[in-house]
């Protein structure tokens, strides 16, 4: 505060009614930073004991407080001969007409809008105070009687006190109004901030979407490598769907050799960008250990140290199930680990069955938990039209209309019941079955599921 101020200030005194201590100590703060003499009370009754000893130049009072409300000690101001020249400014929400008009019955000389700012505080104050004299000259109380709302009213005002009044009124919805429009301002610009970002995160997810489906095997690879897409010994086919605009379900197929192929299927924690983004580590874990990619039990066991080396630096838990198998057609054999995953079924077209390759018991931790695990390896023999179906739990943890799950024994069952028909029209008939009895008429998380036509061993390596 300068030294023109403080000469204008010098001298005034204002007693603050206020039943909130935090109320209180604000408004003292900022009446006593400019020069202003500030005394307290905490209610009307208080008020009064404090008016009987000393006079201050204006009362600053709210209107909700105990004993005695705002409204109540006005009147008591205004009908004290000794006290009506006294200016009382109410604090109020103004959220009625009926305050305007209760502060006018009670004789009022102005209104300050809870919650208020600083500067419209001070020039409040200023007004009445630049006011006062005019006020006093203006000492007659002609008597007004009229309803509103139900309720009787009698105004003891002046022509200038009720134009005093009223222009407060005006000025203070002229604020609220100038708040408002800032606000609506602030607003439609924090809009345009939003919509400029929620184009920028769509865009973003977008290409991520397109990233992610680039992964997925478009081109196969052929056994042995000169066949044609036609004669090779292996054939591949798959079907893929997500919840979400990522998903965290994704699988890669790998030629080791002319005659073993690698196939990966794994099913990330959660949804969205950070399942894609663990999805996006493993499939370079798994191009890292190429060298020792036909031991599908060490190929497990190296991505899980590695992947929990990687997860240890983050704060939020990932983690991963997987299910790795390697088809052998010089051996006529079947290699599988599994990472808390469900195992894939081998599907005989010979005699319409369809088996588990490995049991629930053999499979090891989910990737990502413990660094120390050690993944075993499951082998059994495989024939020529065999087909081995590897699928995240997605395909069949679905909720039926009758609120039972579709559950691995249900998935086995309608596998058999389709195993004489290829591959691709299987998944088709599978898929559309389990949609038709789905609670939602959809799969309730992400699905993948691979299929590995075994056509022909290559037993001699050609």
């Amino acid at each position: 505060m300068n030294t023109t101020e403080q000469s204008a200030t010098q001298g005034i005194s204002i007693l603050i009614v206020e039943d909130s201590p935090t109320q209180a100590l604000k408004l003292m703060h900022v009446l006593s930073h400019h020069g202003y003499r500030v005394t307290t009370a905490r209610n009307g009754t208080e008020a009064l004991a404090a008016l009987a000893t000393q006079v201050p130049t204006l009362v600053i009072t709210d209107i909700n407080m105990p004993e005695m409300d705002g409204y109540e000690l006005c009147q008591r101001i205004k009908d004290d001969p000794k006290l009506q020249g006294l200016p009382v400014i109410l604090l109020t929400s103004l959220s009625d007409p009926r305050d305007i008009l209760r502060g006018l019955e009670c004789g009022a000389d102005n209104f300050i809008v809870k919650p208020y700012d600083e500067e419209f505080l001070l020039s409040r104050v200023q007004y009445v105070l630049a006011n006062l004299e005019l006020r006093r000259a203006a000492n007659g109380r002609p008597v007004t009687e009229f309803f509103f709302a139900g309720r009787k009213y009698q105004l003891h005002a002046t022509g200038i006190h009720s134009i005093d009044l009223l222009l407060s009124t005006y000025e203070t919805a002229v604020q609220k109004n100038l708040e408002l429009s800032k606000a609506k301002e602030k607003l439609e610009e924090q809009a345009c901030q939003l919509r400029e970002k929620n184009t920028e995160m769509a865009a973003d997810l977008e290409m991520a979407r397109e990233l992610q489906a680039a992964f997925i095997p478009r081109h196969y690879p052929v056994f042995p490598g000169r066949s044609s897409p036609e004669q090779s010994a292996l054939q591949f086919c798959y079907r893929y769907t997500t919840t979400t605009e990522l998903g965290g379900d994704f699988f890669d197929i790998r030629a080791l050799s002319d005659t073993k192929a690698a196939v990966l299927v794994c099913d990330v924690m959660g949804h969205g960008v950070r399942a894609a983004l663990v999805a996006s580590i493993l499939r370079g874990l798994m191009e890292e250990l190429r060298p020792i990619a036909d031991a599908p039990g060490r190929f497990l066991t190296e991505i899980n140290r590695s992947l929990c080396t990687i997860l240890k630096q983050t704060p939020t838990q990932m983690f991963a199930t997987a299910f790795y198998l390697v088809v052998d057609l010089e051996q006529a054999e079947l290699r599988s680990s599994s990472a808390g995953h469900p195992s894939a079924l081998h599907v005989r077209r010979s005699d319409s069955s369809a088996e588990p390759i490995m049991a629930d018991t053999e499979a090891g931790p989910a990737l990502g938990i413990f660094d120390t695990a050690e993944f075993t390896e499951s082998r059994r023999p495989v024939s020529a039209q065999d087909m081995v179906m590897i699928f995240t739990d997605g395909l069949y943890e679905v909720e039926r209309t009758d609120g039972s799950i579709f559950d691995k024994d249900g998935l086995r069952t309608a596998v058999t019941g389709l195993s004489r028909l290829p591959t691709p029209e299987l998944f088709d008939k599978l898929l559309a079955s389990i949609r038709q009895t789905a609670a939602t008429g959809n799969f309730d998380d992400d699905m993948c599921v691979v299929g590995v036509d075994v056509v022909q061993l290559l037993l001699n390596g050609s």
